[in-house]
């Protein structure tokens, strides 16, 4: 019975060192990627530390963008704050635009009743230009008239001193 011990402890020892010796190739090859992960890691963390120090700018370059985007957003609300008082003063424009249309409808009235006065005005200077005339006739003749009158008068008190002895008449 100490064959079939033998065997099996022999085999049982057989089988421990395959196992051993598998496990130590398993930690072997475990060693080996684990050294290759390492070095991974490491030229992982130097990649990193260049793409660190390439993406520094392009960080301040972010920053000033990010600040140009705030100045950009700021120009907008100025321009948009802008835009309305342009409309608000488009707006009164309008209305003035409005305003003097009517004026210049008041304007083309009033220039219209002037050319209506003005033609009346012909109207009433050559009437009154007759008027005038005839009366320089009628003061002519008044005068006329007047002188005439005058002398009948005068005439008139020569026969009244001549005939003034008939006044002593009974």
């Amino acid at each position: 019975m100490r064959i079939p011990w033998l065997i099996a402890n022999a085999v049982l020892l057989i089988l421990f060192g395959a196992g051993t010796y598998q496990q130590i190739v398993n930690q072997k090859n475990t060693n080996l990627v684990m050294e290759e992960v390492y070095q991974n890691i490491s030229r992982s963390r130097k990649l990193t530390q260049e793409t660190n120090r390439h993406l520094a700018p392009l960080a301040e370059t972010a920053t000033v963008m990010q600040e140009m985007n705030q100045q950009l957003s700021d120009t907008k609300k100025r321009l948009n704050h802008m835009n309305e008082k342009i409309g608000r003063v488009n707006a009164s424009e309008q209305k003035i635009i409005t305003g003097l249309d009517e004026l210049n409808g008041y304007t083309k009235n009033v220039y219209e009743g002037l050319g209506e006065i003005s033609s009346q005005n012909k109207e009433i200077k050559q009437l009154s230009q007759t008027i005038s005339e005839q009366s320089n006739r009628e003061n002519r003749s008044l005068l006329d008239l007047s002188k005439l009158t005058r002398q009948s008068i005068q005439e008139l008190n020569q026969l009244n001193k001549k005939l003034a002895w008939l006044g002593l008449l009974p």
